[in-house]
């Protein structure tokens, strides 16, 4: 377990160990204290539990270490396999992924040493066996030393010849002898030379050339000219008879870009990425005679990086080698053997990609005879990322390659310096959209007004206007995709938490706005396909929080950046620092001036709310912008593999089919005993009526509920053949009808008991919450049906959703807490009515407790009123229209504040 993984900076995550374990030895004190346990015992279990919580905590900052120390003794012996879990993102996390990095690369350097030393040992046999075989028959008089065996002894020895000077050229180069000697080169040059050289290998195969003569690079050109050799010389050795190899150059962006093409076999892609590699071939049987020694791609590659370039293989017909090289010019006019365009190379700092296109043995050294070779060991498995600046630096590059822009990083390297560790951001960096301009002023306008309209004041009218105010900001974020989903979801919100103008009831607006919320987040991410899309749409602004500092990073810098902003806040400082320091020295000074200041000074009664003001400022600037947020990046549906089980018929026909016949003898009971009527109940159970109505009705609901995981469970995951679904879905639609019996029952007890005992805010909210479920099982029943039909059923979860809102709305305009007046005066009558609990209900109740008769309806609305803060009017923001009913009732009928209830019972 690695809890503080997430954070980036080792130095916060012992901290914050070290503040959780002072916070465990103080809660542990001060329990210890109330607790009266003596001080030895509390400094015991305050170190035990700090110790615990430190091993806790630290367990996953240190053990990276000890897996590190293993990992390099491991290493140390040679086996490069083992790897350290990195999982957190400091210092240590950092270390491990280098590490890892680093025995990767070692492995892989391990693997190329092996190679290199069975390729050389067998490229250097092979024309040493020859050339033996040749001497050894001249000396034992087998064959004359004519020129024809002269001449054979003489190829061997020129073939050994050029692998040597390869593998030293190649050491020269990776140790840095070798300078790369920069000059303005004009690649159509090099190109027709290297086409004039690679034409001579085979007569069956037509080159054509086409690169504009007004390109021009800063490289070597030796070097440049031995790429294009290498390149030309493999797509012409493995282009078909007849083929044509293209080579073409244009300018892209601000580089150069030439591209080599031939129509042979062309490159597997799972061969592309050691393509590269010293003594590399696609056919690793094939004779060497029949090309070369597998080093032409190898020299290729670190010719160009060398260069500050990228190489690489690029899909299309054949093999296509795109090769980068920074640093287009242009040549001085002087130099320009014919004018181009005018805005030929005037570019600074361009690209010159070079692509070659070739259906080649991959690796091998042009046969050219003659041409220079030169070339770099490759490093371990590099496909084509550019070389590090450092690297071309210390080869001697020119600072003209690679552009005049070059980083900070690369000069430091070019002077021979090693760049800072940068460590890794504190907290990991989201992706998020760009950011419109108006979400900023928008952001800061809705926290403003909610920083006015919201303190001192009940939740009401202004609470709805600065909601009214995010859903705007949220529908002009997400008009792009408006659903009619969306629509439904986003109206019946707003409808949700518009009810708080209407509703009095702290409960059932709590329950409103909350259910509201969660329902808009939904509209606005755009989610819902799924259940589990659902349950990331309903946390979908939740979890955008995180997201929302770097969402407003890019406008905060702008608005920071402008020379005026700094300068305003300069000038007020200053302003502030000379009139705080003068205003002192006068009002030491004299008396009278001392008692203005104080008077200028003393807080006003505002300013007491400023702190609240500022926290609703910064919570109401940030909603909007986490919405807005959603709005432009929709959460996407969780997409996974359903794992459905396939088990024998008699698992599920069974349970179900005895689930089944369990409920429908439970039905008949509820039947007979229900419907049976007061004198089968006293004669069969011993209960009075209301007494057996009561017993068991929450069950009954949690039945319902089990219900409903039992069909998701056999629906969802379990995989039947075609003739046995209907069987399935039969068995399940069965056990729904028969548990919407089940509620049935339990509303009809839910009646009974009401009937003598009146309605209460739970016994309401439970007969809501048993119509709910009913109008689940109804809409799982309709899925059901259209699954037997062949229909799908993706509407369901989005379908269940609405129906919950809109089943909240209708609760909310049922106004709950005038009902339960209602009921209990009705019920229990005026004479037995609890007083207490009615003075309890919220002002909604007021037009029923208002119609008692005095002096009830005075004891109970004088409570009534002092506990809800009715005696006086709600400022505008606060408006509420059952406040504002109940605040006007008093003014109307007056309210005997000092009238006594009479006791329960009494006329």
């Amino acid at each position: 377990m690695r809890p503080l993984d997430f954070l980036g900076r080792i130095k916060v995550k012992l901290g914050i160990v070290i503040v959780l374990a002072v916070a465990t030895a103080f809660a542990v004190n001060e329990l210890g204290l109330s607790s009266g346990l003596s001080r030895e015992l509390r400094i015991a279990v305050a170190v035990v539990l700090a110790l615990i919580m430190v091993q806790v905590l630290a367990r996953g900052m240190t053990k990276p270490l000890r897996e590190l120390a293993r990992a390099a003794q491991t290493i140390a012996k040679g086996r490069y396999s083992l790897r350290v879990r990195a999982t957190s993102r400091d210092e240590v996390g950092e270390l491990a992924r280098a590490f890892n990095a680093m025995a990767a690369d070692l492995g892989e350097v391990d693997r190329q040493r092996r190679e290199l030393i069975a390729n050389v040992s067998h490229e250097l046999r092979t024309p040493i066996t020859g050339l033996r075989a040749v001497l050894e028959n001249v000396v034992d008089g087998v064959s004359a030393p004519d020129p024809v065996t002269m001449r054979t002894a003489l190829a061997q020895t020129e073939r050994l010849g050029r692998l040597v000077a390869q593998l030293l050229d190649l050491s020269r180069l990776d140790s840095g002898a070798r300078l790369i000697e920069a000059e303005a080169v004009e690649p159509a040059r090099l190109v027709e030379q290297a086409v004039l050289e690679a034409s001579l290998a085979r007569d069956d195969v037509v080159i054509r050339a086409s690169v504009p003569g007004d390109l021009v690079v800063r490289a070597d050109p030796d070097l440049l000219a031995q790429v294009l050799a290498n390149l030309l010389d493999n797509a012409v050795r493995h282009s078909p008879s007849g083929g044509v190899v293209t080579v073409s150059g244009e300018p892209e962006r601000d580089g150069v870009r030439i591209v080599v093409a031939d129509q042979g076999p062309g490159i597997p892609a799972a061969a592309r990425a050691r393509v590269f590699e010293r003594f590399s071939r696609l056919d690793a049987g094939r004779a060497a005679d029949s090309g070369g020694a597998g080093l032409g791609l190898a020299i290729v590659k670190e010719i160009v990086e060398l260069h500050g370039g990228t190489v690489h293989i690029d899909d299309g017909t054949g093999c296509r080698m795109v090769v980068t090289l920074p640093g287009r010019t242009e040549l001085p006019a002087a130099e320009t053997s014919s004018p181009g365009p005018s805005g030929a190379g005037t570019t600074p700092a361009a690209v010159a990609v070079l692509t070659t296109t070739a259906g080649s043995a991959v690796g091998e050294e042009p046969a050219v005879a003659g041409t220079a070779t030169t070339s770099a060991v490759a490093g371990p498995a590099r496909t084509s990322a550019a070389a590090p600046p450092s690297r071309a630096a210390a080869h001697g590059v020119d600072p003209a390659i690679g552009g005049g822009g070059a980083s900070q990083g690369s000069k430091a390297a070019g002077r021979g310096e090693t760049s800072e560790y940068v460590p890794p951001p504190l907290f990991p960096r989201p992706v998020v959209p760009a950011t419109p301009g108006w979400v900023l002023p928008v952001a800061a306008g809705v926290g403003v007004f909610a920083a006015l309209v919201l303190p001192d004041a009940e939740i009401g009218l202004g609470f709805v206007l600065v909601v009214t105010a995010i859903a705007a900001a949220a529908l002009f974020a997400v008009r792009w995709r408006m659903t009619p989903w969306t629509a439904a979801f986003a109206l019946t919100a707003y409808v949700m938490i518009s009810m708080a103008v209407v509703r009095d009831a702290d409960w059932l607006v709590a329950i409103l706005l909350l259910a509201g919320a969660a329902l808009g987040a939904l509209a606005v991410s755009g989610a819902g396909a799924g259940w589990l899309g659902v349950l990331k749409g309903v946390a979908s602004v939740a979890l955008a929080l995180g997201p929302v500092p770097w969402f407003l990073a890019g406008p905060l810098k702008r608005l920071t950046s402008r020379r005026r902003v700094w300068a305003v806040v300069a000038t007020l400082g200053l302003t502030g620092v000379l009139l705080a320091v003068f205003g002192l020295l006068f009002a030491s000074a004299d008396a009278v001036f001392a008692s203005y200041v104080t008077w200028l000074t003393t807080t006003p009664e505002w300013a007491e709310s400023l702190p609240g003001r500022f926290i609703l400022f910064g919570v109401f600037a940030v909603l909007p912008a986490t919405v807005v947020l959603v709005g432009l990046r929709p959460v996407a549906e969780p997409v996974g593999q359903v794992t459905k089980l396939v088990v024998a018929r008699g698992v599920w026909l069974v349970p179900l089919t005895a689930v089944n016949l369990l409920f429908a003898a439970f039905v008949a009971v509820q039947i007979t005993a229900l419907f049976g009527g007061d004198a089968l109940v006293l004669r069969t159970a011993g209960l009075t009526y209301a007494e057996y109505a009561r017993q068991g009705f929450f069950q009954l609901v949690v039945v319902s509920v089990f219900v409903l995981g039992v069909v998701a469970v056999a629906a969802g995951l379990l995989r039947v053949e075609r003739r046995e679904r209907r069987v399935l879905y039969v068995l399940l639609g069965v056990l729904c009808g028969l548990t919407m019996v089940v509620l049935v029952s339990a509303l009809h007890r839910l009646h009974l008991y009401t009937d003598a005992y009146g309605l209460s805010r739970l016994r309401l909210s439970v007969e809501a919450a048993v119509w709910w479920l009913g109008a689940l099982f109804v809409l799982v029943l309709v899925a059901g049906a259209a699954r037997l039909a062949g229909r799908g059923c993706g509407w369901l979860p989005r379908t269940a959703v609405l129906v919950t809102g809109l089943g909240l709305v209708a609760f909310a305009v049922a106004n709950p807490d005038l009902r339960v007046a209602r009921s209990q005066i009705e019920t229990r009558g005026v004479a037995r009515m609890d007083a207490a609990y009615l003075s309890s209900l919220s002002a909604d109740a007021v037009p029923a407790l208002d119609r008692l008769p005095e002096p009830r309806r005075s004891c109970v609305l004088s409570r009534l009123l002092q506990v809800n803060h009715l005696l006086e009017t709600d400022p505008w923001n606060g408006w509420n229209l059952a406040r504002a009913q109940a605040t006007a009732l008093p003014a109307e009928r007056p309210v005997d504040k000092a009238g006594r209830c009479p006791p329960a019972g009494s006329d």
